[in-house]
């Protein structure tokens, strides 16, 4: 028995020995001052580049250290102790390039520990002009510049006040993120929060993030010219964010694909005494030519974000001699929960460019309402334009509007206001192939439908319930408008069912 003991510690032992560094390298002994004035990023490059031969761990104890530009080789690990923080110089000089932290072309890096990372960022902030940078425009973003790296992680570190985006892994291959918060100051310009961009097997787990911009954002923004790489194999879960720009984002830039991607397990929330929360929860976004195939939501939560779900194909063609729109296909959002929104959710593509096979299922969102206009469907296009929630101004409808979409599936949704709205929940305007089961209004006020269909082909609308005190539960409209079949449904609550424009013939709508 106690040989066997012996034997099992022995094991346990060397197997915990394999997985130490064959090397630390404490900062202090190449020169450190750790003294938040000195800047110490000579030493603690030495200490990296003593250790990068055989592989080990440049290790920094509880101190300050104010520091320009350090440069991870490869199978190095990058420690900060409990009580250490790493601080940016304030000195853009000091900086080059302009990153804090930066790798090209390495592999096996980490960067870890209880310690944090502040950038200093309010020093090249200039809050009075709301939110751009000081005269100089020399500063270090993003904080961490990862370029063409393989595998790479960053894990339990605190990151704060950003100068701009925070973690930026360019061209990588196997990136772990996890257990890492991050706290740009709202306020704070173009401060992401993580930004993988043109890059794969990419995980990203049990993050907060409070950003001045977009929290997480998947890019592929074709900085480095040639070919743009895609963006694929991408998970992040586990994450609460809460910023006045995006929650989660993909695009804008988006001159490369997107494919395979899961956003789960989240929540987003306005910072109580900021002016605004989230402009989006998930704002899916492309513009520049390129395809998104492949994209899973769920599990998702969030309070005081303006727009819950906001989904757009347009035409900015940046990289493009003559702009052509992209694709956007396969997406499928579910089990989402959101309260106190202000913006209509909206899915919109371009005329003769639909998005497709589009899948929202089990969510329930409470607006704030307050509409006291019902309006026509003379939304713009603005193919052009930088999209946000916001381009389009008031939308028609409260709830979701839906154009220029294909094999589009709404799976009990519900949508209520708390404020009395006029506008319907619903508007689906150039759609083709759609099923809305089981759909709930959980209110509804002046003359207006529920449910407005124009130009829709081929829709059913089943197990659906009508809005006690609604005008209407349902109105189609346009002269495309076709094999619309309603079957299931309980509109007792609606003073009239259907509501028929005349260029609709009765033929279209079967009941």
């Amino acid at each position: 028995m106690k040989r066997t003991r012996a034997l099992l510690f022995l094991l346990a032992w060397s197997t915990w020995a394999a997985d130490l560094p064959t090397s630390v390298c404490d900062v202090m002994r190449y020169g450190a001052k750790a003294d938040g004035k000195t800047n110490d990023a000579p030493a603690i490059q030495k200490a990296i580049d003593a250790c990068a031969a055989a592989g080990g761990t440049a290790y920094l104890p509880a101190g300050n250290y104010l520091s320009g530009t350090i440069v991870l080789k490869s199978n190095v690990t990058l420690h900060l102790a409990q009580g250490a923080t790493l601080w940016g110089s304030k000195n853009p000089e000091d900086f080059k390039p302009l990153h804090l932290i930066y790798a090209q072309d390495a592999e096996n890096i980490t960067l870890e520990g209880q310690g944090t990372i502040n950038g200093n960022g309010e020093a090249y902030w200039d809050t009075n002009t709301k939110g751009f940078f000081r005269a100089t425009e020399r500063r270090p973003s993003p904080l961490v510049e990862l370029v063409n790296c393989r595998r790479v992680q960053i894990r339990d570190l605190a990151f704060r006040n950003a100068p701009g985006w925070t973690i930026h892994p360019f061209g990588c291959d196997g990136v772990w993120i996890r257990g890492i918060s991050i706290a740009n100051n709202t306020r704070g310009p173009n401060t992401d929060g993580i930004d993988p961009d043109s890059s794969r097997n990419v995980m990203i787990s049990d993050t907060y993030c409070e950003a001045g911009d977009d929290c997480i954002v998947i890019k592929t923004t074709g900085r480095m010219g040639g070919k743009v790489q895609p963006s694929e194999n991408i998970t992040v879960t586990n994450s609460v964010l809460t910023t006045t720009c995006n929650a989660f984002k993909m695009g804008t830039e988006s001159l490369g694909d997107f494919r395979n991607v899961a956003f789960t397990n989240s929540t987003m929330f306005r910072i109580p005494g900021t002016f605004q929360g989230p402009i989006s929860g998930m704002a899916i976004e492309m513009v520049d030519g390129s395809t998104l195939d492949g994209l899973v939501v769920s599990n998702v939560t969030m309070r005081d974000v303006r727009t819950p779900i906001f989904i757009r194909l347009g035409n900015r063609g940046r990289g493009m001699k003559v702009p052509v729109p992209g694709v956007l296909r396969n997406v499928s959002i579910s089990n989402v929960t959101a309260t106190g929104a202000e913006l209509a959710n909206s899915i919109t593509g371009l005329p003769g460019h639909p998005v497709e096979n589009v899948t929202l299922s089990n969510i329930n969102i409470t607006m704030r309402g307050g509409g006291r206009e019902a309006r026509g469907l003379d939304v713009p296009e603005n193919p052009e334009k930088y999209p946000e929630s916001t381009m389009f101004g008031e939308l028609p409808a409260y709830g979701f509007y839906v154009r220029h979409a294909a094999g589009l599936t709404l799976r009990d949704v519900q949508v209520r206001w708390d404020r009395e709205d006029v506008r319907p929940a619903l508007i689906f305007d150039d759609v083709r192939d759609l099923d809305l089961d089981g759909f709930r209004a959980g209110n509804a006020a002046g003359g207006q439908p529920a449910v407005w269909l124009n130009e829709v082909a081929r829709a059913l609308v089943r197990g659906c319930r009508a809005p006690a005190g609604a005008q209407h539960f349902l109105r189609v409209s346009g002269a495309g408008t076709a094999n619309v079949r309603l079957s299931g449904n309980d509109l007792a609550g609606a003073k009239e069912p259907l509501d028929r424009s005349a260029e609709v013939p009765a033929s279209a709508v079967a009941q």
